[in-house]
């Protein structure tokens, strides 16, 4: 009797070990935070902290925004930043019916353990050069929404979303010390945002939508960026630029909605003319005061990046990012631009456990 049981007790013990351990999923680490992406970064590597020569210098490097020379403007440019694996759960979630839950429950399990990632966002900006100062003002609206699946026996979904309204202003001019140029940037940004967790019942139940809703909560804040960059004098044969930046100073307290957190990134840009190609490289380290409290590791803060510009309407790009190859290229027609990277994000908690791979594309329509 004692021997069965002990069998018994055995088996019990076993069977929930196997449950607890079918809830762990990889890692509880989540993606850095960032305000926001440009396509032609992440191409690079998502290093841009001393090239910063386009508009995306309003949130990698102020300082850059000194290179514009004309009228550049973008009335309308949405962008869709989109991970493979949520690819495919909106594929198969079209042959289900999303008001039952138990096929909600059997489509989550097939994702147990996958990063989901969906960003939409836009950025219509003005930029013009007042005397030898580059001024830029542009405006974002965008909505990110991340999540992880999770636990076999009764699927949840672990959901952080985050929706901004902004408006952002800068200004980037040399100074009398040759080579030398710094900027500066200022933005409010309204947010709303939640942290929860979701069953299958929960999304299959009809009043879903207005639930998230309802658990978002919202605030919003002001906060300022600065940077610099500096060209070496003493290296001719390739130009050397240097670029430092520190955004979101003070942090962004935005009320009851996830903060904003200051961020300082230091990086390198070389850049050479070969006949009519324009080659760049650039490597960037960010976050070198390790602000950002998801992790300390090195590896994920570390980023690099190629760029080939040829003398017609093409543009190549390459580069690491946290370890993992990125790929991107534009096509510039003048009125309209198009711009594609694919890369992939780390979402464990060191660079090489667990990769998001993700596709970025923007039109821009301006001149």
């Amino acid at each position: 009797m004692k021997s069965t049981l002990f069998r018994n007790s055995a088996v019990i013990v076993a069977v929930f070990t196997l449950l607890a351990l079918a809830q762990i999923t990889p890692c509880n680490a989540k993606p850095y935070p960032v305000l926001y992406r440009g396509v032609r970064p992440i191409g690079m590597g998502g290093a841009f902290t001393a090239l910063a020569d386009d508009e995306n210098a309003l949130f990698y490097n102020p300082a850059g925004l000194s290179a514009i020379q004309r009228l550049d403007l973008a009335v309308l440019n949405p962008m869709v930043d989109v991970s493979k694996k949520s690819i495919d759960l909106y594929n198969d979630s079209r042959d289900i019916d999303t008001d039952n839950e138990g096929q909600v429950a059997d489509l989550m399990r097939k994702y147990i353990g996958e990063h989901q990632h969906l960003q939409a966002s836009l950025f219509p900006y003005a930029g013009f050069r007042a005397a030898s100062t580059g001024i830029m003002i542009g405006g974002l609206a965008q909505a990110t929404l991340d999540a992880d699946i999770r636990n076999p026996a009764w699927p949840e979904a672990d959901v952080d979303y985050v929706q901004d309204l902004g408006l952002l202003a800068g200004f980037g001019l040399p100074l009398p010390i040759k080579g030398l140029r710094i900027g500066a940037a200022a933005k409010w940004i309204q947010r709303k945002s939640l942290e929860q967790v979701y069953t299958a019942a929960d999304i299959a139940d009809n009043g879903f939508s207005d639930r998230f809703e309802d658990d978002q909560k919202s605030g919003s804040g002001f906060s300022a960026d600065l940077g610099a960059i500096y060209t070496l004098p003493f290296i001719h044969f390739i130009k050397t630029d240097i670029g430092v930046s520190v955004l979101n100073l003070p942090q962004m307290d935005m009320g009851d909605a996830k903060d904003i957190k200051t961020q300082a990134n230091v990086g390198l840009c070389l850049e050479k003319m070969l006949a009519n190609f324009r080659l760049v490289g650039t490597i960037d380290y960010l976050d070198f005061t390790q602000a950002l409290e998801e992790d300390k590791d090195v590896g994920k803060r570390l980023h690099m990046g190629l760029e080939l510009k040829t003398p017609w309407f093409i543009s190549i790009r390459g580069g690491v990012n946290q370890g993992y190859f990125t790929a991107g290229a534009s096509a510039d027609f003048r009125l309209v631009r198009l711009d594609f990277a694919a890369y992939s994000e780390e979402v464990g908690a060191y660079a090489g456990q667990r990769s998001d791979q993700r596709y970025i594309a923007q039109i821009t329509i301006g001149w």
